[in-house]
């Protein structure tokens, strides 16, 4: 799998996976509805595990604002939505990685304060690099927006891009298999968890 060659290093960059983004304890929404059915967060609880064994890095990229929401520009519809919600302020529970998820202690999380993709006005790519990553995985919220973002952002700093596809979940079912099936294949390689895990222990198995 391009990306996962011997030699090759990958992150796995966990997308907006928060409590009011994704949680159904918090919110309802048509995206938690699709993140509940498609069972992405104990999905992407054994990927991030399968990362850490073999000492890959994991990144939780995430969405706050001030709760005066100073610096947060609302240049788009989505963004405006948030800022009306008032429900991802930096510090709340809302705001935190969704309960379920797995944060050890050795990850990293990314948060940013404005636009809708994790690279533009943060350190997500000097902290990859220091990281020693040369490929990122996408796993996480939506692929809808966030995920097209983080891939197209990815690609634009030189990082190959995996999207795993049963990690993730749209706005609808329909929208999900839309951008799976049509655009992210432009831009990434769409594989599935299991496949994923073997490849990276394959690329990590000391030739014969």
């Amino acid at each position: 799998m391009k990306g996962i060659e011997s030699g090759r290093r990958a992150a796995l960059l966990i997308s907006e996976c928060q409590n009011a983004i994704t949680n159904p304890a918090y919110e309802t929404s048509p995206l938690i509805e699709q993140v509940v059915e498609r069972e992405i967060i104990g999905k992407i609880n054994d990927l991030a595990a399968a990362f850490r064994s073999l000492d890959l890095p994991v990144v939780h990229c995430t969405i706050s604002a001030r709760p005066d929401f100073v610096g947060f520009r609302t240049n788009c519809v989505l963004a405006a939505r948030i800022k009306k919600a008032g429900r991802l302020i930096a510090g709340s529970r809302e705001a935190a990685i969704h309960d379920e998820i797995v944060c050890a202690p050795q990850d990293v999380v990314s948060d940013r304060h404005h636009g809708m993709a994790p690279f533009t006005g943060t350190d997500l790519d000097a902290t990859l690099r220091g990281l020693r990553a040369d490929t990122v995985v996408l796993a996480g919220v939506s692929t809808n927006i966030a995920l097209p973002g983080a891939a197209t952002e990815a690609i634009a700093h030189g990082y190959d891009v995996i999207l795993v596809e049963d990690c993730t979940a749209g706005g609808t079912a329909e929208t999900h298999r839309m951008q799976v099936t049509m655009h992210l294949p432009l831009l990434a390689t769409i594989t599935d968890s299991s496949t994923l895990q073997k490849e990276l222990h394959a690329a990590a198995s000391p030739a014969r």
